[in-house]
């Protein structure tokens, strides 16, 4: 049986955050959604994601910064930003800080799939096995 996948996906509208549970869940994804950045932060400290879907505009913490906390708590999580409001900056910004990807809305289910793939490739190509919560990193001395 292959490995199950979990993915986070956070925004503060709920009809977009139940639009992703209803297409991730078709695939038999595990999906888990939050409607700001500090409670999915602390729920990843907690528990090992393959991918997290993070909206760019998000009440107290924006997508970017997100972003760069999520990849602080788990370098490998591939990240796609998602967006209604799509700059060219923010998309150049998002990639630099190593978003596998920059979503616009509104979306197709099938644009939905395939990041899922891509990112799930990615990470199978540098070797990554989800094996529980990640380890902190080690104190700098």
């Amino acid at each position: 049986m292959p490995q199950e996948v979990k993915i986070l996906v956070i925004d503060d509208e709920p009809s977009v955050l139940e639009s992703f549970k209803m297409i991730l869940k078709i695939k038999d994804y595990i999906v888990e959604v939050f409607p700001d950045g500090a409670s999915a932060i602390d729920s990843l400290k907690k528990g090992v994601y393959d991918m997290a879907f993070v909206d760019l505009r998000l009440p107290v913490m924006d997508g970017l910064e997100v972003l760069k906390k999520v990849k602080e708590v788990d370098p490998d999580i591939e990240v796609v930003i998602v967006t209604a409001y799509a700059t060219e900056a923010s998309h150049a910004n998002a990639i630099t800080l190593g978003a596998l990807e920059y979503l616009r809305k509104p979306f197709l289910m099938e644009e939905i799939y395939e990041l899922v793939d891509r990112g799930l490739r990615r990470r199978r190509s540098k070797g990554i096995k989800r094996e529980g919560p990640p380890e902190p990193p080690p104190p700098i001395h």
